[in-house]
């Protein structure tokens, strides 16, 4: 029985790049970005905590029901998703274009709306704003569903926003469905509504 000397890997393999080319990687980060980013991670956390704790009944202050809770929730999940992702691999360098911090402030507004919006939502028993004949609430609701998938692809990938798609084109399509899975449809005001404006589908509970 004779020693079997083991050389080197011949093909070492950099843990890093390979890493680098499977992640998604964020933006990269100035001091003054990933400051900002650090102070809305600390705060998300203290807002999750409170609502989380008795302390709001103890103290009869800042009392946010579900739904609304369930907005700022995912408006500050938006608002740091766009400011970390880059739109694509090759923009991650270039810091933080303006079109994202813009993207950001809408894609957090739209979520942010629930919270401010909800008691409106619920006197109007969840018939969509019309203000001087433009749908105000479904114009949100269709901007914020989209800068949704935006952040979905951003973050995971493409193959999940394909899924969603899929099953949003049903939803409004479905009478042109073969017999067994068809429906009679949704109108696209009715389909965000329901989407967006309601303590169900995106804002429900899994």
């Amino acid at each position: 029985m004779t020693d079997t000397e083991i050389g080197p890997d011949p093909a070492p393999r950099n843990v890093d790049k390979t890493l680098e080319e499977v992640e998604y990687q964020g933006r990269h980060q100035g001091p003054r970005l990933a400051m900002i980013i650090s102070v809305l991670c600390f705060v998300w956390s203290i807002f999750q905590m409170w609502i989380a704790s008795p302390f709001p009944f103890m103290f009869d202050f800042a009392i946010i029901t579900d739904v609304p809770a369930r907005g700022i929730h995912l408006s500050f999940a938006l608002l740091l998703c766009f400011l970390i992702y880059p739109f694509s691999r090759r923009h991650g360098e270039r810091g933080l274009p303006v079109y994202d911090l813009l993207l950001a402030l809408l894609a957090w507004f739209s979520a942010f709306y629930l919270f401010i919006g909800w008691d409106g939502l619920v006197s109007r028993q969840g018939i969509l704003l019309v203000w001087n004949g433009i749908p105000i609430e479904a114009i949100l609701g269709g901007i914020g569903i989209l800068l949704l998938l935006d952040a979905t692809r951003r973050s995971i990938g493409i193959p999940l926003v394909i899924v969603c798609g899929v099953f949003l084109i049903y939803s409004i399509f479905g009478q042109s469905m073969p017999d067994i899975i068809s429906h009679k449809g949704l109108s696209l005001n009715r389909l965000i509504g329901y989407q967006w404006l309601t303590g169900e589908a995106v804002f429900g509970i899994p």
